[in-house]
């Protein structure tokens, strides 16, 4: 398990169940047999609902009005908080995002990891306002924009190591002015 900048859990093993429960953030799992040599699933709880792992690799996140789960290998099987909703398996190179009475379409994903886990931001047209915010969890201080250009869709790669250059590089490529008092303002 990796757990993403910004992210906490609760862990509970018992002698039946193997039990994350994902308080905030995101993390990345890779499951394997249980060595204690019971057959004990292995499920990570969110505010919205409980995912099982099927021998996997997965991501969770936790954001604020819903979870997402990403597929990397194998499967899960997604199950929301309210008890009539019907549950859903995704399989490897999929992705869904659920709420506590729903889960939305699933999605392709082309991901072999979560971009964070090799050290970048991957921005898939998401507003300048989302990206600002992923971007926060990895330095110091605080980024915003301004209402005006929060909309404003970015795509690219961006590797994290450097933070203040992915900040040089949206001046850089985009109609936006960085001001240097801290916190930065996009």
């Amino acid at each position: 398990m990796v757990l993403d900048s910004g992210s906490a859990l609760n862990v509970a093993f018992s002698a039946d169940l193997r039990r994350l429960q994902l308080v905030s953030g995101e993390i990345y799992i890779e499951t394997a047999k249980d060595n204690a040599g019971w057959q004990r699933p292995f499920v990570v709880d969110t505010q919205d609902g409980r995912i099982l792992a099927l021998g996997t690799r997965f991501s969770v996140s936790q954001q604020a009005d819903r979870s997402e789960v990403t597929v990397f290998a194998d499967s899960v099987e997604i199950q929301p908080a309210h008890a009539n909703s019907p549950k859903q398996r995704l399989h490897a190179g999929q992705n869904a995002q659920f709420a506590a009475d729903r889960i939305e379409p699933i999605q392709p994903s082309k991901l072999d990891k979560p971009a964070w886990t090799q050290g970048v931001i991957v921005a898939d047209d998401i507003p300048l306002s989302e990206f600002l915010l992923q971007l926060n969890r990895y330095r110091q201080g605080y980024v915003t924009c301004a209402p005006e250009i929060a909309d404003m869709r970015i795509i690219g790669s961006f590797p994290l190591k450097d933070t203040d250059k992915i900040l040089a590089s949206l001046a850089t490529n985009l109609p936006v002015k960085l001001s240097n008092p801290l916190p930065y303002w996009v």
